[in-house]
């Protein structure tokens, strides 16, 4: 009961700081009008459908590609309890009613130094600018359980928002709340974040756990609101842009970071031999691990290779989340190295 009070006179003296703040409304009432024509005929669904691109935009393991998965009800956005594991950008795309809205999903910010430090792919750098450039909206996230990056942002970072459109919207969404326990430093948080003159002004504030889907619908409604009259990007079936085998390895191997220590399962290739697509829509699929060494293989073999059989466990449990249909998937462990 103390939480929730907590919360609540959080979320309200936040309502505050908003008028405080910020001079452009929450809600469009354009936006709304429509909607509410929408729903009186539905023959407007394919005359005004309508379509919102956002990147979402943070350090590494700030909880982005979860946050896209709760708010896409669906698993399709890999995730790992290690820093990098999307190394790609990936749009993930949501479709409500006559609302197309498409998430790209990018890789951890990483600053010149660290890409040439960890031999980090040009995509850590070209992904993120790409994204800030198609973007109608444009989400900072922040881990506010990190001490040390939570009340900043560096340089590196705002270089990033330099080729934003002048139109982009820019939400502040503060991850991870559920795991603060003094619930007056996110609106200490939000006051240093938002009075800086060196820093972006925001349009708007959520204050979100990712992890539990706190604050989460109210983020999902504010974007399908602020989407405007635009064709659709996709299809009304599609639920990413990447290609099935693609989302196997890249599940396969976020997985595979949460089992293996430190650098290790960085070093590991993941392969897809073969997916079959049965007619009763079930999914069958061989994926190979090449380890660098033997060592990599021992490791993953022993005791009866129990850390494979909870890897298949995990895999298959959320390719089924993101197929939504039955997944089978095989694993294969090999060293083609002498």
């Amino acid at each position: 009961m103390l939480f929730t009070i907590e919360k609540y006179v959080c979320r309200l003296e936040l309502s505050l700081l908003r008028r405080s703040f910020f001079h452009s409304p929450v809600w469009n009432t354009n936006d709304q009008e429509d909607k509410l024509e929408f729903n009186n005929d539905s023959k407007l669904h394919q005359g005004n459908r309508k379509l919102l691109k956002i990147a979402i935009l943070g350090l590494p393991n700030v909880g982005k590609s979860t946050l896209v998965n709760k708010l896409m009800l669906r698993t399709v956005c890999p995730t790992s309890s290690k820093v990098h594991t999307t190394m790609h950008k990936a749009e993930a795309i949501y479709t409500e009613g006559d609302t197309q809205i498409v998430f790209m999903d990018t890789p951890g910010l990483a600053t010149s130094k660290e890409m040439k430090t960890y031999n980090l792919l040009k995509t850590f750098k070209t992904d993120p600018e790409i994204s800030v450039n198609e973007a109608d909206i444009i989400g900072i996230m922040q881990d506010v359980t990190n001490v040390y990056t939570r009340h900043k942002f560096d340089n590196f970072f705002l270089d990033f928002l330099k080729t934003k459109r002048d139109d982009a919207q820019l939400l502040l969404i503060l991850n991870k709340v559920d795991r603060l326990k003094k619930k007056a430093a996110l609106l200490d948080l939000v006051r240093i974040l938002t009075q800086n003159e060196k820093y972006p002004k925001f349009d708007d504030i959520f204050m979100v756990s990712a992890l539990t889907g706190d604050g989460v619908n109210d983020l999902r409604n504010y974007l399908i609101d602020s989407a405007k009259i635009k064709d659709w990007k996709y299809e009304k079936e599609c639920y990413t842009d990447q290609p099935s085998e693609k989302l196997i390895e890249q599940t396969v191997r976020a997985r595979l970071l949460d089992i293996l220590p430190f650098e290790m399962p960085y070093n590991v290739n993941v392969k897809l031999d073969d997916i079959n697509f049965r007619n009763d829509g079930t999914i069958t699929t061989i994926v190979t691990l090449d380890c660098p060494n033997k060592r990599y293989v021992t490791i993953l073999l022993k005791g009866k290779a129990f850390k494979i059989k909870c890897l298949a466990f995990h895999v298959e449990k959320e390719l089924r989340h993101a197929f939504r249909a039955p997944v089978f998937v095989h694993l294969n462990v090999q060293c083609t190295k002498a």
